[in-house]
């Protein structure tokens, strides 16, 4: 739905000049006031929006209040240029996605303002498409036209451009789940955060036992059939601020914000838990799946390679010890079984 935004700045003035063409005739003109005006701009947006969220603001505080809410089309009557100008400066701090401005100024009885010095003031300033209150309003349908074209068109970019973020930073098998880059990412941008703010951040790495043998003894689909489970067990375990990915193969890495030791182990032990119990569904089959944990928990600076080999570290003297538990680095390991 294309939200558009109808304001009306400084036109309270008795000697403007108004003259518009009426909606139901295209030769008929008069002069009417400022409300009247306004009414007519709305009906006007609603013929080429019927299906347009239309909201109204009086004043220049009121339309950068409005902004905030990000507005596809903000339609402006105003009087003095500077007002014109104060819409543009609001509207053009936020870069993307593009607001589509249209400006009408409200000339004075005697029309002795120059048009075409403000409307190159204005369109330099940021605004899409400026006219006057003289101009016939016809012209104001078509330009709605025309910025509605565009607006359907940045709108289809826009979701196409968030399609392919989330087809780079997401694994293909395990949609839910961000991919080795994007997983990488998070954790770089969770340590620029930590060091900020003087909070941990851990790291829980998480390997499917003997996954191998899965796939030999019921196959490639069911294969991907237990790692989608186990995505699933390992996302309903964790906190809404934390994130997982899949590092590689059937290695999974979860990134925990401002999370301390304690809390780590025993979200590794959680995760461990559930993903083992109950055995896993399979088209054709029950499999039972157990993971072997290595943990680390980092407060200070340090790069996002050298955190995850700690993790790796941890989890590889998990495997040694028999698999199926967790372990935490530089500590003794977690031998506890739920």
């Amino acid at each position: 739905m294309v939200r558009i935004l109808i304001a009306e700045v400084g036109t309270k003035t008795p000697d403007v000049d108004v003259r518009f063409t009426s909606v139901q005739s295209a030769d008929a003109s008069m002069y009417t006031s400022a409300q009247d005006q306004i009414e007519l701009i709305r009906q006007i947006v609603s013929d080429v929006f019927p299906d347009g969220e239309i909201i109204t603001a009086s004043g220049t505080i009121q339309v950068s209040q409005l902004l905030s809410s990000s507005p596809d089309i903000i339609l402006a009557n105003f009087a003095d240029l500077v007002d014109g100008l104060s819409i543009c400066q609001s509207v053009r701090k936020q870069a993307v996605p593009h607001t589509f401005t249209i400006l009408i100024r409200q000339l004075i009885a005697d029309r002795s303002v120059s048009t075409v010095d403000w409307k190159v003031d204005l369109l330099e300033a940021g605004a899409d498409v400026c006219i006057t209150s003289t101009d016939d309003y016809q012209l104001l349908r078509a330009y709605l036209q025309v910025v509605k074209r565009m607006a359907k068109a940045q709108a289809q970019l826009l979701a196409d451009c968030r399609l392919f973020q989330f087809q780079a930073t997401h694994d293909p098998l395990l949609t839910n789940l961000l991919n080795y880059s994007g997983i990488v990412g998070w954790l770089q941008n969770q340590i620029d955060f930590s060091l900020r703010h003087r909070t941990p951040v851990s790291l829980i790495m998480a390997d499917v036992d003997n996954f191998r043998q899965v796939n030999n003894n019921y196959g490639h689909l069911a294969g991907n059939a237990v790692l989608h489970q186990v995505a699933e067990r390992m996302l309903t375990s964790i906190r809404s601020e934390d994130a997982i990915g899949r590092f590689g193969g059937e290695e999974f890495l979860a990134v925990l914000s401002n999370c301390d030791v304690k809390q780590t182990i025993k979200l590794a032990e959680r995760i461990r838990g559930r993903v083992s119990h109950p055995p896993i569904q399979t088209a054709e089959t029950s499999v039972s799946v157990n993971l072997s944990i290595g943990v680390t928990t980092i407060l200070g600076e340090i790069e996002a390679e050298e955190a995850i080999k700690q993790a790796d570290t941890a989890l590889y003297r998990a495997k040694q010890l028999g698999k199926d538990r967790v372990c935490s680095y530089n500590r003794q390991p977690n031998l506890s079984r739920l």
